[in-house]
């Protein structure tokens, strides 16, 4: 695996997460969260979120990395077990990307 952090990384997870999902692997952490469902990852999910937020607002900005990653992980597993794949995801960040700044919301 390339070792560049690039946007790429995302799709290389996303592959090895459908991978372990189709194999169910024992031992696997990402096979046991498949077994487990989407409760089970929608939990791990908010967790991750918290425990990221947690991180920011303590201004620890390495922990803050290490529970991103977390983050991001489980949210591929998400995607995964709803039949998102990375593009959908892209797409819908480049359709909002080209919106002009009149119609965005304004908060």
């Amino acid at each position: 695996m390339n070792s560049k952090n690039n946007g790429d990384i995302i799709d290389i997870l996303f592959s090895v997460v459908e991978e372990r999902k189709k194999s169910k692997r024992k031992g696997s952490y990402t096979s046991f969260l498949f077994n487990k469902g989407m409760n089970k990852i929608a939990q791990k999910v908010s967790e991750e979120t918290a425990e990221t937020i947690i991180e920011a607002i303590q201004g620890k900005k390495k922990l803050a990395v290490q529970e991103s990653c977390d983050l991001l992980y489980h949210l591929v597993v998400m995607w995964s077990k709803l039949g998102i794949k990375p593009q959908d995801i892209w797409n819908e960040l480049d359709k909002r990307m080209k919106k002009p700044e009149t119609k965005r919301k304004k908060t």
